[in-house]
């Protein structure tokens, strides 16, 4: 049998690759339930949410629930967390993919507003997530930082201080996503494209140009100019 070496204070000892293989079957019976509790979310809303639902959904034991998630908050928890790095995470490629740092931040800002159009119970469970600014901002950082430094060194931004840069935008995401559904702010691609262009604007970008990138059509996710 495959095994390999593990040391543990200095003592050589034999650990077997099944707890490798433990592990991804872990790893996938958590999807599993991530994955059920979002598609069940989407069609029922959160509060026809129930444990034994997800399980039957995931097609998993009832008390396997329990070996990942402590209750039905926990779960929620986590498919919020869940879904705000794989959202993060597919703006920022195609961010990062645009040679147009101007275009890239302007397009990364109206999909996360059009989340919520989207995807509103989910848009709605995340603004409600505790620690949700900071969490935002965790999200974007790496990716939001190259695009304003690129920004920066090409000339099409002026920004004195990139951390409060990023500080403030993504604080400012999070409140308008807040407003769209609060029904403060209608949303709709007219208030993305207003919430675009007064960001460029903040990033030193001329008024005229800030307005014609902002209200360029998006492209389809995952494409880049």
């Amino acid at each position: 049998m495959d095994r390999r070496v593990a040391c543990n204070d200095g003592r050589v000892t034999a650990e077997p690759a099944s707890s490798g293989r433990r592990e991804r079957r872990k790893a996938r019976a958590r999807e599993k339930l991530l994955s059920a509790a979002r598609q069940l979310i989407g069609e029922n809303g959160v509060a026809a949410l129930r444990i034994s639902d997800v399980t039957e959904r995931a097609d998993l034991g009832f008390g396997t629930f329990y070996t990942y998630f402590e209750s039905k908050e926990a779960l929620l928890d986590a498919v919020v967390a869940d879904t705000l790095t794989g959202l993060a995470d597919s703006i920022g490629a195609t961010a990062v993919a645009t040679t147009d740092a101007a275009q890239a931040a302007a397009d990364a800002y109206r999909r996360f507003l059009r989340f919520t159009t989207t995807e509103p119970v989910l848009a709605r469970l995340m603004v409600e997530l505790n620690r949700v600014d900071t969490a935002f901002e965790d999200a974007v950082r790496p990716w939001a930082r190259e695009t304003l430094e690129h920004g920066c060194a090409n000339g099409q931004f002026k920004i004195d201080d990139i951390e409060l840069a990023l500080v403030s935008v993504s604080a400012a995401a999070v409140a308008a996503i807040r407003a769209i559904l609060s029904d403060i702010v209608e949303p709709g691609p007219q208030t993305e494209s207003r919430g675009a262009e007064m960001m460029l604007r903040g990033f030193g970008v001329d008024p005229a140009t800030a307005h014609r990138i902002a209200w360029s059509e998006l492209p389809d996710h995952g494409t880049s100019g």
